[in-house]
């Protein structure tokens, strides 16, 4: 937090934001911004390699220092962070990243000014991806539904099958062959669909997913241009591998099984 206002009040504000995209641009940007109507700021920006605390007082500063007492980092910074306040403290910004969130801290005896400086800080962090919740939650609830999903589609396929006999089997066979198509299609189509969604939502995390890049960019644009060649010929040779292997599970199925 903000050294405390000896002014006798302080308003103190703070939130954490998750899947920030920020490049050496946005942070010189934000880092700018943060400093605004705060008279002569006193300005430290820092980090932690390995054992090692750099801090100075500008960012470019800081990335020479950390080039030369840290050349093992190749440009891979785990974390950054800005402090900015007044001598007297009546006004100060402290701004911590990390690779999976930001936690933004505003204090001043200045209320208005706070508030203000807080919601500018805020919309500028949303305008680079931020969001409120950790995305954990959602992957876990993601692989949650496909597993189950899958579960209920296996038991579908293997129900009965140990208490039939071969003469039920191939009755059954020939009771379902006319219509045996339509099903099928409808059953590849509902797993189909059901892939697809979590495999959607995947994706789009991972390409919105916080990035901090001190001594580079991060990629603009949708979802889709932000993904690797690699994720984006996986995004569409999951899908067709999918079909192909349903198709031929659900014949196998029919021809043994008469289901």
């Amino acid at each position: 937090m903000v050294a405390p206002s000896p002014s006798g009040q302080q308003t103190d504000l703070r939130k954490v934001f998750y899947q920030c995209r920020l490049g050496r641009d946005d942070l010189d940007r934000m880092f700018s911004m943060a400093c605004e109507g705060i008279p002569l700021p006193e300005v430290e920006v820092s980090t932690v390699a390995g054992n090692t605390r750099f801090w100075k007082s500008s960012l470019s500063d800081l990335v020479d220092a950390v080039r030369d007492g840290a050349p093992e980092l190749n440009q891979d910074w785990n974390n950054l962070a800005l402090k900015a306040d007044t001598t007297s403290r009546e006004r100060g910004v402290k701004i911590d990243i990390d690779k999976e969130r930001v936690e933004v801290n505003v204090s001043g005896s200045d209320t208005t000014w706070a508030f203000g400086q807080f919601a500018r800080i805020e919309n500028f962090l949303v305008s680079r991806g931020a969001r409120i919740r950790s995305p954990r939650y959602e992957n876990a609830i993601t692989y949650l539904f496909l597993a189950f999903f899958l579960g209920m589609g296996f038991f579908f396929l293997v129900e009965g099958v140990g208490e039939r006999s071969a003469d039920e089997c191939l009755k059954k066979a020939r009771q379902s062959t006319a219509n045996g198509h339509i099903i099928d299609k409808i059953i590849i189509a509902m797993y189909v669909a059901a892939a697809l969604l979590p495999l959607y939502q995947l994706l789009r995390r991972r390409a919105s997913r916080a990035q901090l890049k001190v001594e580079g960019s991060v990629a603009a644009g949708s979802w889709w241009s932000r993904l690797s060649a690699g994720e984006r010929i996986a995004a569409v040779g999951i899908p067709v591998g999918l079909i192909a292997a349903l198709g031929a599970a659900m014949t196998a199925v029919n021809d043994v099984w008469g289901k």
